[in-house]
């Protein structure tokens, strides 16, 4: 049985994959546009083009390009680089049927329109707001978390959200995670960070002497949480037991 968290004051969240997750699957979304212009590309084929070019992207353009270009820009050449990855000729790149589609991708995922929230974040986050929990946002994200955040209904329940592409550094740096407790002057052992990663999210945070959990909506669920019930969670809702 879970540890209950009676002194939790501040509870962080990473969005993606925690709060929401895409509305339908990437290698959809990226095909269709091919598919209105006539271009015959497979789902699979384009969701290898996408993983590819992301990691190429944050391999060599870290943090949406931070310092280097715009976080629209470090986007153009993520779609460019998938289509291209996916057999799109340079021509058909560069063609304005095809910039308008990659403009409207772009702008697709920088609103709701692009994500879904899971179904136990609302009343999560009401449970922690009555509680009178501070409530807040670590996320590897460019400006687009605050729109999306908007567009779901929920960035009023949050005391700050603190992106990546702002802060100037990503997770797994435990500056971000300092920088947030900063920002409420919350120590971190009265603070609570939940996300879907160990790397990026419960080793850091834990470094920094915060309390962490992982969400894990898969498979593997319950046994993990049967197993380690002071570091995995099936749901956010499993939060309102602990804190």
């Amino acid at each position: 049985m879970a540890r209950r968290l009676s002194n939790i004051r501040l509870v962080t969240f990473d969005l993606y994959d925690t709060l929401y997750t895409p509305r339908d699957p990437i290698g959809v979304v990226y095909t269709e546009p091919l598919w209105r212009l006539g271009i015959d590309v497979s789902e699979a084929t384009m969701r290898r083009g996408f993983a590819e070019a992301h990691k190429h992207m944050r391999a060599h353009y870290p943090n949406y390009g931070f310092g280097r270009m715009s976080s629209h820009e470090w986007w153009q050449q993520v779609v460019a680089r998938a289509w291209r990855n996916a057999g799109v000729s340079a021509a058909q790149l560069a063609s304005s049927p095809l910039v308008a589609a990659r403009e409207g991708l772009i702008r697709r995922f920088a609103t709701d329109e692009g994500y879904r929230m899971y179904d136990d974040v609302p009343g999560l986050l009401r449970y922690v707001r009555r509680r009178g929990i501070k409530t807040g946002v670590i996320s590897n994200m460019d400006e687009a978390a605050e729109s999306v955040l908007d567009g779901l209904g929920i960035r009023s329940y949050f005391d700050f959200v603190l992106k990546s592409v702002t802060a100037g550094i990503e997770k797994p740096n435990p500056r971000i995670f300092e920088m947030a407790l900063d920002a409420v002057s919350i120590p971190p052992y009265d603070a609570l960070h939940v996300g879907d990663s160990e790397a990026l999210d419960y080793a850091p945070a834990r470094g920094v002497g915060m309390e962490a959990r992982i969400v894990c909506r898969g498979p593997d669920a319950a046994r993990l949480v049967a197993e380690h019930p002071d570091k995995y969670i099936a749901s956010l809702g499993a939060l309102a037991r602990i804190v």
